[in-house]
């Protein structure tokens, strides 16, 4: 009887300890899940600051949005960015890069970076629809995302906008960003404005004979003393 009760209370305990050591493999395992979220939108936001902040003078910023069964999907385009948003080489002249996303089975969105050539940027520019490239390779920056929005803000109307076609550029862009496990994300970027050249300004040409710095020339008289009253 005594041998009974003690495996019967033996068992008790071995499944008191498998259910703690299953509770704590789970818990560490939605840890290191939620840390790899965390780290992949902190990743992506260093990602597009750093981009924003190198955009060159010529760079042409764009934002569109459409709607994907129901769900508004953006389009955020730079053309002639060089080295920003480049994840490698800096770009050709004339060619762009498209940060947007597609929608996947089961609703979520894959955020992608899609390079744009010399003929999808022509289109890009007149409005037409761009066509999809022989080699058309995008790279996936995030995926599992349930949330990808994009406006910018316009210092003259002091307003966020969901599109941006105009040629000047926006004071800041917004991004907000949702993955599958519910947390949502809010970050702005500041983008540079673009400063004009100013021409320098040419020197009145010296008399003939003048030195650069406006003394006279050696052994030219003193010009007379003012006349008395």
């Amino acid at each position: 009887m005594e041998m009974v009760i003690a495996m019967g209370v033996l068992g008790l305990l071995m499944a008191g300890i498998f259910g703690v050591a299953k509770s704590t493999m789970e818990l560490s395992s939605d840890l290191a899940s939620s840390q790899e979220r965390a780290m992949l939108r902190q990743n992506l936001i260093d990602y597009l600051r750093r981009s924003f902040r190198s955009l060159p003078g010529n760079a042409e910023i764009r934002l569109q949005n459409r709607s994907v069964s129901g769900t508004y999907i953006p389009s955020l385009t730079i053309v002639n960015g060089g080295n920003s948003f480049s994840p490698g080489d800096a770009l050709p002249p004339e060619t762009g890069l498209e940060l947007t996303a597609e929608q996947r089975p089961g609703g979520y969105l894959r955020v992608l970076l899609r390079f744009l050539d010399d003929q999808q940027t022509l289109a890009l520019r007149s409005g037409q629809n761009m066509r999809a490239s022989k080699n058309d390779s995008p790279l996936t920056l995030m995926d599992q995302v349930s949330q990808f929005e994009w406006k910018f803000y316009d210092p003259n109307t002091q307003r966020w906008e969901n599109t941006w076609k105009d040629a000047r550029r926006p004071l800041m862009a917004e991004m907000v960003v949702q993955l599958d496990d519910g947390k949502s994300m809010r970050a702005v970027f500041w983008i540079p404005p673009v400063v004009p050249i100013q021409n320098p300004v040419t020197p009145a040409p010296n008399p003939a004979g003048a030195p650069p710095d406006g003394t006279p020339p050696p052994g030219t008289p003193p010009p007379p003393p003012p006349a008395n009253p």
